[in-house]
């Protein structure tokens, strides 16, 4: 299994306790760039799609969580 399907399946299984770290890394591995960072929130794009996610003390919600789930679910159809 490769270390991206696993972390995106950790990320999947707990969203609640998913580090800013893992979600940056799932996004890089997704093909998403980092554009630019305003104060705390982190702004990535690939192609048309821009996805922000603010961070607070190394921590994502997991509302942005899900979505990034969502995102990528949608982009393996």
């Amino acid at each position: 299994m490769a270390k991206r399907t696993k972390l995106f399946e950790k990320i999947k299984n707990n969203p609640t306790e998913t580090t800013f770290a893992q979600v940056e890394k799932l996004l890089i591995a997704e093909g998403f760039v980092l554009d630019r960072v305003s104060g705390s929130h982190h702004i990535f794009y690939r192609g048309p799609v821009t996805f922000v996610i603010p961070v607070h003390k190394k921590r994502v919600k997991s509302v942005y969580v899900k979505r990034l789930i969502e995102l990528i679910e949608e982009s393996e159809l």
